[in-house]
């Protein structure tokens, strides 16, 4: 059991086990996909095939008719396991119900998609939870989960892309409770990379210090059984998911 505070100090409880780190198995596609526009039907597509999201194409539906100013009880809009709609800004219009997201809103990069599209696919709570994992050195490992569902896993060749990558996930994640996490093995870059983040975002976000001894050794044995990825990808998701010591307080 792991436990996190948020700003405000109400205790969060997570829960993971060993070898489910971002793994969270889902019922059926959740995602639709509607438009009659082919080259924006294979832009979709492919990015959700990357992303991992099943899906399903969806046709829409005569939107209910108003009687007395009440919905008529018509047939569902759509298909009732489907959270949320991807379709063009053209043709959004036509439809009533579940969530819809625009491909042109979406943009290119997987990470913020995934994060665009699972903030609609699961509303956020007020115990819901941003956590990102960095593994500092030459390569840094990066992976950023939403709860326990993987946002991102990617590896950044520089300090400034550490950072600029680190921002861009905070900049475009739902409006629920952030935490950075960063393995200390380098403490000057940890430290270094936490007074950035620090200074930028001030109290928005909770940034911990981990102990990542070991977290080489586990990724090697786990990577074939749970864990997908380099060795620094592997190293980032357990440093997430490792109790840490708040910043402010290391720093005391």
């Amino acid at each position: 059991m792991s436990t996190l505070k948020s700003l405000n100090h109400t205790v969060i409880s997570v829960t993971y086990w060993v070898g489910s780190i971002g793994e969270i198995f889902d019922s059926g596609p959740e995602v639709g996909v509607s438009t009659s526009n082919g080259k924006a039907y294979f832009l979709i597509t492919s990015l959700l095939k990357r992303l991992g999201f099943p899906f399903i194409d969806v046709l829409p539906r005569p939107q209910p008719q108003m009687r007395n100013d009440c919905f008529s009880n018509s047939a569902p809009y759509v298909e009732r396991n489907i959270k949320v709609i991807i379709t063009t800004r053209r043709e959004h219009v036509q439809f009533y119900g579940p969530a819809v997201i625009c491909i042109e809103d979406i943009g290119d990069d997987s990470g913020i998609a995934r994060a665009k599209i699972l903030s609609f696919l699961y509303p956020a709570k007020p115990y819901d939870w941003f956590i990102i994992g960095i593994d500092p050195g030459k390569r840094t490992g990066v992976a950023a989960f939403m709860n326990h569902r993987e946002v991102e896993s990617s590896v950044v060749q520089s300090f400034d892309e550490t950072i600029s990558r680190v921002c861009a996930l905070i900049d475009n994640s739902p409006d629920i409770q952030k935490v950075v996490k960063i393995g200390s093995g380098n403490k000057y870059l940890a430290e270094k990379i936490a007074l950035i983040l620090d200074s930028r975002y001030h109290d928005e976000i909770r940034i911990q210090l981990v102990n990542e001894s070991g977290t080489s050794s586990l990724s090697r044995k786990r990577g074939k059984s749970s864990m997908t990825g380099t060795r620094d990808q592997r190293a980032a998701k357990l440093i997430a998911f490792r109790d840490g010591q708040d910043f402010i307080q290391a720093q005391a």
